[in-house]
């Protein structure tokens, strides 16, 4: 059964934006973020796409958000990165996952080592799957999943599913460092959480306006809907158990706007939270203060969200319960 949705009072009026620089340039497009709230620190991943210019992976001290700018600290540069997320391994170190896309359309997976502010490469994944790879999360220390929001990776594919309404956007599984499907069927997809405690894997169907809830143990089993009020991006994970989604109320605006055509010159930001009591609107706005949010987590009492176009980074007083945009607390794991 679909989860009734509650809608209440946004946090817009509440919210500023914050300039983020690096080496003293802007940092424009900030897609994904993933937060270590041990450490009071986030990575953010951001390239301005519209100006088709490269970008990198940087490190935030939360810290510094009480000024009206912020400079971050570069850790990776060059690079045309999507999803990230991040993972605490037992020596205290930090282990992170970084979809890269490539100029002849190509995509990998990059996975670092982050040793206070220093990143360390250690590894490429490579494979035609990953082509139109949106999002990506460690499900233990080797195997990892990521999204793949068409079905192929020539313009014949995203003809298919953005103007023909086809489903063929995938989830893959990568074991041993080769990439397989593992769920099929999948309109545009793109965030996703993985939780093996609870046998549960949320994925965004963008195109669907619907998160689907897979069991881990059978992901061929049909998965549970939950409709929610616009196209679901990214997801963060909450303590309370609640999902931090950034949706796209308009599709048609967002695609304006993310191309810079005419009429584009803002697209709607909605941030929700998904629980058991229903789906709750924490931020709505009409994206003339900060367009096209992708991703939202929350620290220490803020709601800190981020877009693909947008400059910079919107900060909200009112928190959304510690969501972190990692697969499991930044904490170095129990021993077994």
């Amino acid at each position: 059964m679909l989860l009734l949705t509650l809608l209440t009072q946004p946090a817009q009026s509440a919210c500023r934006t914050v300039s983020v620089t690096a080496d003293g340039a802007p940092v424009i497009g900030i897609e994904d973020m993933a937060l270590d709230a041990a450490r009071g620190q986030a990575v953010l991943s951001a390239y301005d796409r519209r100006a088709g210019t490269t970008g990198g992976l940087y490190l935030l001290d939360l810290h510094t958000l009480d000024a009206p700018a912020v400079a971050v600290a570069p850790l990776a540069t060059g690079l045309r990165p999507a999803g990230i997320n991040l993972r605490a391994e037992p020596d205290g170190a930090r282990s992170l996952l970084a979809v890269s896309r490539h100029d002849d359309g190509s995509a990998t997976v990059e996975r670092y080592r982050l040793d206070g502010a220093g990143l360390t490469h250690q590894g490429t994944t490579t494979s035609p799957l990953l082509c139109r790879a949106n999002d990506v999360a460690f499900l233990d220390g080797d195997r990892f999943l990521f999204t793949s929001s068409h079905g192929g990776c020539g313009w014949g594919a995203v003809i298919r599913d953005n103007v023909l309404g086809g489903r063929h956007g995938f989830v893959g599984l990568v074991e041993n460092n080769e990439a397989r499907v593992l769920i099929g069927g999948i309109g545009f997809a793109n965030g996703l959480l993985p939780d093996p405690s609870h046998d549960r894997l949320t994925v965004a169907a963008t195109r669907e306006e619907a998160l689907l809830v897979y069991r881990l143990s059978d992901p061929l089993a049909p998965p549970r809907r939950i409709a929610v009020p616009g196209g679901p991006d990214n997801l963060t994970l909450a303590p309370d158990g609640r999902l931090l989604v950034a949706l796209h109320p308009s599709p048609f605006r967002l695609a304006l706007h993310r191309y810079g055509w005419p009429g584009g010159e803002a697209a709607p930001t909605r941030i929700a939270a998904v629980g058991p009591a229903g789906t709750a609107i924490l931020l709505d706005e009409d994206g003339q203060g900060f367009s096209a949010a992708t991703v939202a987590l929350s620290w220490n009492g803020r709601l800190i969200v981020g877009s693909v176009t947008a400059p910079g980074l919107l900060v909200c007083d009112e928190a959304a319960n510690g969501a972190t945009g990692s697969s499991a607390p930044a904490e170095p794991p129990a021993t077994r």
